[in-house]
């Protein structure tokens, strides 16, 4: 998953971000899988991806308003 940038996801309409939460969600719950089950070489794609959730959910925030 590529890293977004904040003005990247300034562009998108609500929709478009939803989409982008959903699949961050995604890509968040089959890694958690994998590290729990020791597959995981990439371990800061846990980190990354909490990350890209918040940024994803903070321009939601200020969308809704």
């Amino acid at each position: 998953m590529a890293k977004k940038k904040i003005k990247d996801l300034s562009k998108l309409n609500r929709e478009q971000l939803n989409k982008e939460l959903v699949s961050a969600r995604k890509v968040l719950f089959e890694s958690n899988f994998k590290h729990k089950m020791g597959q995981l070489k990439e371990s800061h794609l846990l980190k990354t991806t909490r990350k890209e959730i918040a940024r994803v959910k903070t321009e939601l925030a200020k969308n809704g308003k």
